[in-house]
């Protein structure tokens, strides 16, 4: 009966309950929009990546042009139109991958009936060929 072994103790304290989402601590707000859009990256960016100077002028440039031409209720619904797509889009991808994970079964219970009926041949011959 061996004990598992310990994992090393960590150099950063770790808090004793999940830190919550919009902790100072896990979240880093981006400049010049509402909080609901947040980023866990420090330098503020949803992908993790930082931009090229280029990107980061393109992207300064449409933003500026967005928060002109929209009110903050117009981009938070534009923010839900979008939202509500992708979760359409996740519902129907999850439907995809049940629908396959299905299709696996179904082919997994075939194989092992051919599976079954080969042993089964198989076995014929050998008892056939020692009479």
């Amino acid at each position: 009966m061996d004990t598992p072994p310990t994992a090393p103790a960590s150099p950063v304290p770790r808090p004793s309950s999940p830190i919550p989402l919009d902790s100072s601590l896990r979240t880093h707000l981006k400049r010049l929009l509402p909080e609901t859009l947040s980023s866990t990256y420090a330098h503020g960016l949803l992908s993790g990546h930082p931009r090229t100077p280029e990107q980061q002028e393109a992207f300064e440039a449409r933003k500026a042009e967005i928060r002109r031409s929209m009110t903050k209720n117009q981009m938070e619904k534009a923010y839900e139109e979008v939202a509500e797509r992708i979760r359409e889009l996740m519902e129907q991808r999850e439907r995809m991958e049940k629908e396959v994970e299905r299709r696996i079964e179904v082919l997994k219970a075939e194989r092992e009936v051919e599976r079954r009926v080969l042993g089964k041949f198989k076995g014929k011959k050998g008892g056939a060929g020692g009479v």
